[in-house]
């Protein structure tokens, strides 16, 4: 592994030197490097790290890294056992996946001990992950409760009815083009409010696929608008007609055509789906409580100096060392 590859000093440092250990097992330097920079390739555009943030996503992974050792121990203590089916289809798929490839044919005995190995991992989490989450059905009783203390899961959000004229302009355009768009705007506004047609001027002016049909955007519910569209809707009455707003795509009129109020469904209606929803949070909480308690009772340390030597560019240590700063 080239730990040079990521922005730290870790070059500096040996991969194989403990970061932190949970219960019996450690987490070495390099793993933990190696799992940094996945992650970063993962959540990040081209891999680069927002400034500043480095350390703090440091810390997270490490993290999940310690919760991840925990439950593997956990695993292996209540003798769980992976499904070596699966593992044997995946491999399977990786030798048909790879079945031209000469490197993977070359290098597949020297590889196949450490996918079969992360596998088996993978294998082991999933077990107890589902046997952890498999919690006994709520009576009615604890279904009508968890329908009680949350309505908002079981309220079909308000609705309204919506009609678009929308003035297209290209966000790079310039700021005079923006203000024509905002004059017309205005000028349909008060053609509109003295009574012209509001789908002939969308036909005639509207840049929206809405256009063809008069601009009517059906029912929308809380959340699909712009948040300035939401905002000019949000202070009209069905029939009333927006000022111009201005949007990513452009200037927009918006029409408040008929808004439909939210609404608590039925128990009886939502029965199954509660059932359904509290069942889901039970084996939330279950887990959650399980990595809980497995932090709790086990001894977990993190070599501090180590992180932080990681997180300090060559260049700053240096600099640090040189002035008689202590690090």
């Amino acid at each position: 592994m080239l730990l040079s590859a990521l922005p730290l000093s870790a070059a500096e440092l040996d991969p194989a030197q403990p970061i932190a250990s949970a219960g019996t097992e450690t987490i070495t330097t390099g793993a933990f490097v190696q799992q940094v920079q996945v992650g970063m390739r993962q959540r990040f555009y081209h891999g680069k790290i927002p400034e500043g943030e480095l350390e703090k996503f440091g810390n997270e992974v490490l993290q999940q890294m310690i919760d991840r050792s925990l439950l593997l121990q956990e695993a292996k203590r209540r003798k769980l056992q992976p499904d070596t089916q699966a593992i044997e289809a995946e491999i399977a798929g990786y030798d048909k996946q790879y079945a031209s490839s000469e490197r993977w044919q070359k290098e597949r005995t020297q590889r196949l001990p450490l996918l079969r190995a992360n596998l088996e991992q993978q294998s082991l989490l999933k077990v107890l992950e589902e046997q952890v989450r498999k919690v006994p059905a709520p009576s009615e009783k604890q279904v009508r409760d968890y329908y009680k203390q949350n309505p908002d899961k079981f309220t079909t959000p308000e609705k309204v009815r919506v009609s678009l004229i929308l003035l297209k302009v290209e966000p790079s355009s310039p700021a005079t083009a923006w203000q024509g768009a905002m004059e017309e705007g205005k000028g349909l506004v008060e053609k509109l409010r003295k009574g012209d047609d509001f789908a002939a001027l969308a036909k005639l002016h509207s840049g929206d696929a809405s256009a063809e049909k008069g601009g009517d955007l059906g029912y929308i519910h809380m959340g699909m608008l712009a948040p300035e569209a939401q905002q000019a809707i949000d202070q009209l009455k069905p029939g009333e007609i927006s000022e111009p707003v201005r949007l990513l795509q452009g200037v927009a009129l918006l029409r408040l055509d008929d808004r439909t109020a939210a609404k608590l469904n039925p128990f009886e209606q939502v029965k199954e789906r509660a059932a359904d929803l509290q069942v889901r949070d039970n084996g939330d909480t279950a887990w959650k409580k399980v990595i809980e308690q497995l932090r709790k009772q086990t001894t977990i340390i993190i070599d501090q100096k180590a992180l932080k030597a990681l997180f300090t560019p060559r260049e700053t240590a240096v600099t640090a060392q040189g002035s008689g700063v202590q690090k």
